[in-house]
């Protein structure tokens, strides 16, 4: 991208001794533009590593062609993205990895980079990372990393013929960083256009699809929603928040400009607030105002029914736009008045309220139904574990409902609600109760899939229970804020304490007699009771990515003081349970034991050239990391 650069008005004269000024130590620069630089570290790392594809992938006239984007996961603890765009040169490589400001981008307004410190966003987050050149049917490795004087170093390790198609790999290893990785790409990705990228996260695409079909109202110059929100600028796949001074909508929205248009800082995390961004933005908002309603009308003529036009009509009638657009300006689209009015519930907290009108909502929110009778306490139930606003319209008939222009497929089943569950007193005990069982052994994304319907006997004995809306945990500790979360919970839970049964119970069972006098405990409450009972007096204390690394190479490679540290860590498993009992804040006293930790620093003192290397490279590079054990050994 090319940068605005201020014209030279300094003449420099012959009679005066000239000097070079210092760039000074480039270890320092480079902490400082990879450590603080970007205060999203996880979100940086993604886009300019995507943008540097996006940008090959142009020169290479392959912008049809998917990118990889590897997020990390709890079994695949990596980073890694792949393009198929130009690939690089070997002389290429120290210049774009091992150099600050080198960038052969800054002459064109076809691509995004310009500064030429994109490529080291990796070390913002790890001190070592690889890339894979594939280039006219040789693929070349190289390990970047920084020196014991935090120096950047490009360590080529080989070379081997290929079949792939020209382009890179760049791959960081980035522990515990799967929740932080995934929802930052579903930022960077939101706004993604020109190349797409083939992402191993479904929840992240999807994701990306729902937010998208929220802009609602679209042209080429801009995409809006009626709520109110932040307004973004978007260029060249950045989306960049625009300052609340030069915000005229105040809507959730964005606006697009060409790549040059506008400045930003170098991280590319927030606009430059200066005289060629005001302008440039407000030229933008006034260009999208004089278009808004000319807009309007064609996107609802382009609408394939009288519902859809209605429905978009409501959307863009109301809220923030409405100031600009107006309800009156598309009144003709709204859906017509019945001659009697028309019976419609309302979820207010903790409850509901019933209204008449004859004014009746297009929306894709809203539920409409044909009246049925005795339904009212099925209602009422329902809308308690609704969100506040959620609307029900209850047509007396279907006459009434065509009357309204509601299609027929749109017309829900009263019936279909759940029945209310009802408890009654028997004896002593109380009888049984629907509530919720957890589906341990499903591994999908629906919230809804992770629970079944379940008969409970309230006969005195222990309940474990969360409470669930919606399918959804309300749980606040790590352990219980998520179906995934308790997934993964119950499985270490079930190993460690035995066989856990998990109750999911609705909030307004909660409020019930039978909950108040029946024996139930809240999951977060159990665990913290039953591992108190387990926690070690001693247990071993040391570095997670030590152990990782001993355990890869014993999995490739026989060294006998490896299967002595990994065998030591296997006889116990009392580190788990302390970590445990740490994370659920219970206080014992238990005694740290360093002896694994002085093993794994004694293996690493004496093998030091492992320390540079992630597990990938241990698994690729197998045979060489053997032969260098074995030669220090026997020495």
């Amino acid at each position: 991208m090319k940068l605005a650069t201020a014209p030279q008005d300094v003449t420099l004269s012959s009679d005066f001794e000239q000097r070079d000024v210092a760039i000074g130590d480039v270890a320092f620069i480079l902490d400082m533009f990879a450590d603080k630089v970007y205060s999203n570290k996880e979100r940086a790392v993604i886009r300019e590593l995507a943008c540097n594809a996006h940008d090959s992938h142009v020169m290479a006239g392959t912008e049809d062609v998917q990118f990889d984007v590897h997020l990390p996961t709890m079994l695949e603890p990596w980073f890694s993205l792949r393009d198929y765009g130009t690939g690089l040169e070997d002389a290429d490589i120290a210049d774009v990895y091992g150099a600050i400001g080198v960038s052969t981008k800054r002459d064109s307004n076809e691509v995004i980079g310009c500064f030429g410190i994109g490529s080291l966003s990796p070390y913002s987050m790890c001190d070592s990372f690889t890339v894979k050149s594939y280039l006219n049917g040789i693929v070349r490795t190289y390990q970047c990393m920084r020196d014991e004087k935090r120096q950047p170093k490009v360590i080529p390790l080989g070379e081997a013929p290929t079949v792939q198609p020209n382009g890179l790999e760049v791959k960081l290893t980035v522990n515990d960083k799967v929740s932080e990785f995934t929802e930052e790409a579903k930022q960077v990705f939101l706004f993604w256009e020109g190349t797409m990228p083939n992402i191993n996260s479904d929840e992240v695409t999807r994701s990306c699809e729902a937010m998208r079909d929220q802009y609602v109202f679209k042209s080429d110059d801009f995409g809006l929603t009626p709520s109110w929100g932040s307004m973004y600028a978007l260029m060249g796949n950045i989306a960049y928040r625009i300052p609340v001074s030069m915000d005229e909508f105040n809507v959730d929205g964005y606006l697009k400009f060409n790549l040059g248009e506008l400045e930003f800082d170098t991280a590319r995390e927030n606009l430059a607030v200066t005289d060629k961004n005001k302008a440039a933005i407000k030229a933008k908002f006034a260009l999208v105002k004089n278009s808004l309603v000319e807009v309007a009308e064609k996107q609802i003529s382009e609408a394939d029914s009288v519902w859809r036009k209605a429905v978009i009509a409501e959307s863009l009638s109301k809220g923030q736009l409405g100031r600009y657009i107006g309800r009156d300006t598309l009144k003709e689209y709204v859906l017509p008045d019945p001659k009697e009015s028309v019976t419609y519930w309302q979820a207010k907290y903790r409850g509901s309220e019933k209204y008449n009108t004859k004014q009746i909502t297009a929306s894709v929110d809203v539920k409409y139904y044909l009246d049925k009778p005795r339904m009212q306490t099925r209602i009422r139930s329902y809308l308690k574990d609704m969100p506040s606003g959620y609307t029900m319209f209850i047509f007396k008939d279907l006459a009434q409902a065509k009357e309204c222009g509601i299609p027929v497929g749109r017309l829900e089943d009263l019936d279909d609600l759940p029945k209310v569950d009802r408890v009654t007193r028997v004896g002593s005990t109380y009888s049984r109760c629907k509530t919720l069982l957890f589906k341990k052994s499903y591994h999908g994304w629906y919230d809804s899939e992770c629970w079944s319907e379940h008969d409970l006997e309230l006969d005195g004995s222990e309940i474990v229970y969360v409470e669930v809306n919606r399918s959804k945990p309300l749980g606040c500790c790590e352990f219980t804020n998520s179906n995934r979360q308790i997934r993964s919970t119950l499985s270490t839970a079930d190993e460690d304490l035995g066989e856990i049964s998990l109750i999911g119970l609705k909030t307004a069972f909660l409020k019930t007699a039978a909950f108040r006098k029946g024996n139930f405990i809240h999951l977060d409450d159990y665990l913290k009771r039953e591992y108190a009972k387990k926690a070690p007096k001693t247990f071993f204390k040391y570095k997670d990515k030590d152990l990782t690394q001993v355990r890869t190479i014993n999995s490739y490679i026989k060294c006998d003081a490896v299967v002595e540290i990994v065998d030591l860590a296997e006889s116990c498993k009392n580190d788990q349970i302390a970590g445990i009992c740490e994370r659920l804040g219970i206080v014992v006293d238990m005694e740290e034991d360093t002896l694994l930790q002085e093993l794994m620093d004694e293996f690493n003192d004496k093998f030091k050239m492992l320390s540079v290397l992630s597990d990938w490279d241990i698994r690729q590079n197998k045979t060489i990391v053997a032969e260098y054990i074995s030669g220090i050994v026997k020495e």
